[in-house]
């Protein structure tokens, strides 16, 4: 059933899960995981080999989701 609720609706049109951007440092073709590294330097294996090593990708939910643009990145606390 379908909810009349605008709200409802509109966070049911947004993605699910976090995103980040990591750099893809290592592929496993055959078992269909790739070792990337996070901003903080940890590295972690997710699914996916769609991104070349040494490239940015999109993370998302344990997955590599596409390749991200190589822009510059800034952090600024206020």
């Amino acid at each position: 059933m379908a909810t009349v609720n605008p709200w409802k609706r509109f966070i049911g049109l947004l993605p699910g899960g976090v995103r980040t951007v990591a750099i893809v440092r290592s592929i496993d073709t055959t078992a269909g995981i790739s070792t990337v590294e996070l901003r903080t330097g940890t590295r972690v294996t997710m699914r996916g080999v769609d991104v070349p090593v040494n490239s940015k990708a999109y993370i998302a939910d344990g997955t590599i989701t596409g390749p991200a643009p190589n822009l510059p990145h800034l952090d600024v606390e206020v």
